[in-house]
Formats: structure tokens, C-alpha cells, sequence
């Protein structure tokens, strides 16, 4: 009997481990359950809640005409704490953004990514990264990728659907908020802005 409960708990410990989450990676989606705070669109007969991209701190589906957003890619990553580089990227969700003529334009075509380990009635914590693939198609982590038009989102949670037959409200990513992508400052300019600022700093106390 003992044995045949350890063999139990075995097999059941294994499907646990291996276990995957199913999350709909999408910042635009017809199906209620976005947060309630976000920005709503309305393209052909349907309305929309939009989790809007901001490009230098400009709406995109306001500012639609002069942003192409051809080369810009997104992603899932899941992870823990708060160090979005640290996080592995959610196999199958690396995705295309919509034209800058879409009526979405700002929002990119939905990746369904499977989260392991994932049991049932987890919660992860995940982030999404945008990086010009024109620049560095593959890494969005490495100094060409950043040295262009680059964004992360704040970590955020995810609560893995425990039910069998899930609502499609249930795979969306709830937490996710609105992200700003803009060019990021090479460390150079980082030094030469912390060189000035020193020596506003030496010549304030002088006089």
C-alpha cells in the first residue's frame, strides 16, 4: 500500500513539473478582460480594449502616419523578480507588430504561448519586450537591439487557468498595462550626461 501511494505521489509530483500554462500573447483582443482602465478602439463592426504601445511617449493609434513600425518585433517572458533580463523568453511568441496604416497600429498579431512549468492556479510572473529586428533580429537584449527603437514592460502576473475548458477571457494577460518604446541612450551618452552634471555640481559649490 505505501508503495503503491509513493508511486502516486511520484507520478503526480512528475505532471506537475512538467505541466504548461497556456497565455494569449496580444495587447488588442475583442473578448472582455483586459483591465478595465484600458484604452478602447473600434476597427470594422467590432470594439476592442487596447493596451496601447507608446512610441516616445506617443500613442500610436493617434499618431498612426509618421511611425513605421515594420521592423518592430515583441515577445513573452517569464520569470521572477524584476530583472526582465534574467527572464527566459516563452518559446513561439516572438510576433509582428500591425502597420502603422492599421486602424490598431500600436498592437501586434496574437501568439498563443505555453508557459512550462505551468501547473493549474499558478501564478508566473511575465513581461513583454519590443526591439527593432532590423537592428538584431534574434537577441532583444544585445547592444545592437538596444541601440534603436527598444522598450520592456514592468514584470507583471499571470494566473495559469485551472479550468479544463477555459473562457478565452481567461488565457488573456489581465495585468498586462500600456508600454512605452523609445531609443535607448548608449552608455556613452549615459558617461558624457554624468561628466556635465558633476561639473555643474564642482561649479555651483565654488561660487
Amino acid at each position: 500500500m505505501k508503495k503503491t501511494l509513493l508511486t502516486l505521489a511520484l507520478a503526480v509530483a512528475s505532471v506537475c513539473a512538467y505541466a504548461q500554462g497556456t497565455v494569449n500573447f496580444a495587447n488588442a483582443s475583442t473578448t472582455s478582460g483586459l483591465p478595465a482602465g484600458d484604452r478602447n478602439v473600434t476597427w470594422g463592426a467590432s470594439a476592442a480594449q487596447f493596451n496601447p504601445l507608446l512610441v516616445a511617449g506617443a500613442n500610436v493609434t493617434s499618431n498612426s502616419a509618421g511611425l513605421n513600425l515594420a521592423g518592430l518585433r515583441a515577445q513573452l517572458y517569464v520569470g521572477s523578480g524584476t530583472d526582465i533580463a534574467a527572464f527566459q523568453a516563452v518559446a513561439g511568441t516572438i510576433t509582428t507588430f500591425k502597420q502603422s496604416t492599421s486602424p490598431t497600429a500600436g498592437s501586434w498579431f496574437a501568439k498563443t504561448g505555453t508557459i512550462t512549468p505551468g501547473a493549474p492556479g499558478a501564478v508566473v510572473t511575465l513581461a513583454v519586450v519590443v526591439w527593432d529586428s532590423f537592428l538584431d533580429p534574434a537577441n532583444p537584449f544585445s547592444a545592437a537591439a538596444r541601440s534603436g527603437l527598444w522598450g520592456a514592460s514592468s514584470p507583471f502576473s499571470f494566473t495559469i487557468t485551472s479550468n479544463p475548458t477555459p473562457a478565452p477571457s481567461e488565457f488573456l494577460m489581465a495585468n498586462f498595462n500600456g508600454m512605452n518604446v523609445g531609443i535607448v541612450p548608449e552608455p556613452s551618452s549615459f558617461a558624457l550626461a554624468g561628466m556635465g552634471l558633476a561639473s555643474l555640481l564642482i561649479f555651483r559649490r565654488r561660487k
